[in-house]
């Protein structure tokens, strides 16, 4: 019998819910960095994809997880996770907004360093909120922190699909008395090659953190050749008490050229690329489009326990200017000219947190955080551009107690008020209102409240087949204001001046286990009510001053479900399997409710495995499948008020990555650590389309060698 593969990858969630019902498998074992409370999993040995498991959280140890290939940014890393959907055009380089968290875009999920959002403005013919690769290098980040739904007050309420937080290592005192020097390079397929050389030391109390990364590649589509160049320095200081103060300065410089069309029935087709539908990419290769950036941030981070609590001061000032260059023909027709967009992007944040101990049982977390993000251009060919003008501004309190009402029962209470200030351009390129009777920006301010709430059970008194089980529930308000480029100016039209914030609820129910030794799962059944979901309206806008160009749909509803299953087998063999479903919703009956909640493939599987074959040789699997993604077509006659719909898909598909890592040496010549890994990427040579119909990556090949002096 044949099962499609949308039914296997169910088949699948369902026998990882019925383990779930099994009683434990085993007594306590002793095992090896394994921490046998619920609340917190940990599964720590080398090759074992190393994740702290929360009811609340998972945490992703960087400096331990084996992945078959070199990853190119942090997408590489969190697109690991059934949490995360990859939607990148091309896997070969590292783009703006890559990923969607729980089914939701980056306006939707908050990404942040040290618990500080990195957000911008964005928009310019692309999202440009969060640019994963111009973010911190991936050998400077300590763990990432994921925060599934909307139940914390900490972060920004745009954050109801969840959080991102990266987390930079911060090294002890031991590990300051002899500096070190990490080298490593890769090269594959594609002439895609990586290099890095960083290094860390310090004296006493005080120390340092330089590093320097080159990534190339030709691509796989046409015209996708891209070069990325990266600086990152940090000095700091640690304080007897277990506090520290960190100054870090990041700079990068990428130039990445753009996808191109490349159709067998064009002229200029090249069949040394794979064939790309001329209807598929916004260029064509005449244009030749690309997007370069220099990216600048300076970031603090201080923590200081104290007599009133552990006090913590994030703040950063992060800058990107972009020059999204191509040529283009005159709407009105007559020669190429340039159509370059240079946009400048300013952020300035800071957040001021106090975490309270209470009688050993109550953690009381009172702070307060504010951003400003300012945007302009550097180059345009209109007049009417400005240099740099503020467009969002928010300034927000929060507190969220956690109380051990029992050993056994936790709840966490938080609450989050909000206010967001915005500014809509209402000016056009030829220095005429878009809006006759509005300011040439209008300035909006909106107000929301949001309570939090999160209540974990732990089920081992209850009776014995339940040891080491919990049950959490987590109920809290969702809102979000209209504070992005593309809600605001969506082709520059002031759609700000009239939309209104999202509001509802999101619910989870979470169901945690340890099946045996560190073998621990988790089960996260989510529920989302939104309204007055923001959304394009192009196709469909007939009234006058674009009060209809974007809308709030009366309702949007999600259902989902996340399962994370990992650990050991044997002591050489670990493993992690993940799914994910996701069914999004538009209830309302708006014609633009099925496009934005389409394109979303609704069963995702993730799985690896690393088998330690020897000590110094490790086996490295990895799997993904992806369900089919259904795309809404609908084309709108204004002037019949005629309709036509129709649905296309882009196939499920299977991903297998391979890779053999091998340790030539501990110790050689003053050199330690000496590591080569020979992989191999789509192994099967999947033909598949990731999104937008782009073809994904064919199968390739890569090795890379890492020393440390």
């Amino acid at each position: 019998m044949v099962v499609p593969v949308s039914c296997r990858a169910a088949l699948i969630a369902a026998a990882l819910v019925v383990l779930c019902a099994l009683p434990a498998l085993a007594e306590d074992v002793e095992q090896k960095d394994e921490v046998l409370d619920i609340g917190t999993v940990h599964v720590m040995e080398r090759g074992a994809r190393p994740v702290t498991l929360e009811p609340r959280r998972e945490t992703i140890d960087i400096e331990e997880y084996e992945l078959p290939g070199t990853p190119a940014s942090v997408v590489d890393v969190l697109r690991t996770m059934p949490l995360v959907d990859f939607r990148q055009e091309s896997d070969m380089v590292p783009e703006d907004d890559s990923v969607y968290l729980r089914g939701f875009d980056s306006t939707r999920f908050s990404t942040a360093m040290n618990g500080l959002t990195i957000r911008q403005s964005g928009g310019r013919k692309s999202s440009n909120i969060v640019d994963y690769g111009a973010l911190i290098p991936l050998w400077m980040i300590g763990d990432i922190e994921i925060l599934p739904g909307p139940h914390s007050a900490l972060y920004p309420a745009k954050s109801f699909g969840g959080v991102l937080n990266i987390r930079p290592r911060v090294p002890s005192r031991e590990e300051l008395q002899d500096a070190q020097v990490n080298f490593s390079a890769s090269y594959g397929s594609f002439n895609t090659a990586s290099t890095h050389l960083d290094g860390h030391g310090g004296v006493d109390s005080v120390f340092y953190d330089l590093g320097v990364q080159r990534y190339t590649t030709d691509g796989y589509l046409r015209h996708t050749d891209a070069e990325i160049d990266t600086f990152y320095g940090r000095g700091g200081y640690l304080f007897e008490d277990d506090g520290f103060l960190t100054l870090s300065y990041l700079y990068v410089d990428a130039d990445r050229n753009l996808a191109v069309a490349n159709d067998p029935t064009q002229a200029d087709f090249d069949d040394d690329y794979p064939h790309v539908d001329k209807d598929t990419p916004e260029f064509s290769d005449w244009q030749h489009p690309a997007s370069d950036k220099v990216a600048q941030s300076v970031d603090l981070y201080f923590v200081k326990p104290t007599g009133m609590g552990e006090v913590s001061v994030a703040a950063s000032h992060r800058t990107e200017n972009r020059d999204r260059k191509y040529d283009e023909i005159p709407r009105g027709g007559g020669p190429v000219q340039d159509g370059s967009w240079n946009t400048k992007w300013e952020q300035r944040a800071v957040k001021l947190m106090d975490v309270v101990e209470i009688n050993g049982e109550n953690t009381l977390t009172v702070g307060v955080e504010g951003s400003q993000l300012l945007d302009g251009y550097g180059r345009t060919n209109w007049d009417s551009a400005y240099a740099s003008h503020e467009r969002v501004r928010t300034l927000a309190g929060f507190a969220e107690h956690n109380w051990d009402i029992t050993p056994r029962l936790h709840l966490s209470l938080g609450a989050r008020y909000e206010s967001v200030e915005t500014w809509t351009a209402n000016v056009k390129s030829s220095g005429d209102k878009w809006i006759s009777y509005k300011d040439d920006w209008i300035n909006r301010t909106f107000d929301g409240f949001t309570p939090k709430s999160f209540l974990t059970w732990e089920l081992d008194d209850v009776d014995a087949s339940l040891r080491d089980t919990s049950v959490s529930v987590g109920v809290s308000r969702i809102w979000r204001a209209p504070d992005y480029h593309g809600n605001m100016n969506p082709q520059g039209r002031p759609t700000g001046a009239w939309l209104d914030p999202e509001h509802g609820m999101g619910y989870d129910l979470v169901l945690q286990r340890r099946l045996t030794g560190d073998i621990t799962m988790k089960v996260d059944f989510s529920y989302y009510k939104i309204y007055d979901y923001m959304t394009y309206n192009r196709s469909f806008s007939v009234l006058p001053d674009y009060k209809d160009y974007q809308i709030n749909l009366d309702e949007v509803e999600q259902k989902g479900v996340e399962i994370v299953l990992g650990g050991h087998l044997t002591d050489e063999l670990a493993f992690t399997l993940g799914y994910a479903y996701i069914d999004m919703d538009s209830l309302g009956g708006e014609l633009a409710g099925e496009q934005a909640v389409d394109q979303r493939a609704k069963h995702r599987v993730n799985a690896g495995l690393s088998y330690a074959l020897t000590p110094q040789t490790t086996l490295i699997a990895n799997y993904q499948f992806k369900d089919k993604q259904t795309t809404e077509i609908i084309n709108y006659d204004r002037n019949t008020d005629v309709v036509d719909s129709h649905t296309e898909d882009l196939d499920a598909f299977h991903l297998f990555d391979f890779a053999v890592e091998h340790t030539l040496f501990d110790e050689w010549k003053g050199l330690s650590d000496g590591t080569v890994k020979v992989y191999v990427n789509n192994a099967f040579d999947e033909r598949y389309q990731n999104v937008d119909g782009y073809p994904g990556t064919e199968r390739n090949f890569g090795v890379s060698f890492s020393v440390s002096m």
